[in-house]
């Protein structure tokens, strides 16, 4: 019952990042279909993975405490921190490609031009 309630305190704990992406990639959908579209797509998607990959790394350690397996739990821990490091690079990737696409959007569209100045 524990576990289950650390589980639910950690989807709770991540619940509007998730929502966050959830609105973004509908407000992806809803643009034309291109290249700057697809890299978006697969950023929030990249994003999202890696936050729910993050709820499953948390959640090992405390089903291994549960399960009363403490032999291994240091050697666990390198490895999740490895994990995690993973992790936070493809999240780091994710934004890079996000904000890539976001200034790549921005800078194709058509400037107005600017109305001249009166004389003096």
């Amino acid at each position: 019952m524990d576990l289950l309630v650390s589980m639910l305190t950690m989807v709770g704990v991540r619940l509007p990042v998730l929502i966050a992406l959830a609105v973004a990639v509908v407000w992806v959908v809803d643009t034309p279909r291109g290249a700057i579209r697809s890299v978006a797509l697969g950023a929030l998607g990249l994003l999202a993975l890696t936050t729910l990959a993050g709820l499953v790394l948390n959640l090992v350690p405390m089903w291994m405490v549960q399960q009363g397996n403490y032999e291994n739990l240091q050697l666990m821990s390198k490895l999740l921190g490895a994990g995690h490091f993973a992790l936070n690079l493809f999240e780091a990737l994710a934004l890079v490609l996000l904000v890539w696409a976001m200034t790549r959007a921005l800078r194709s569209r058509a400037v107005p031009p600017a109305a001249p100045l009166p004389p003096r």
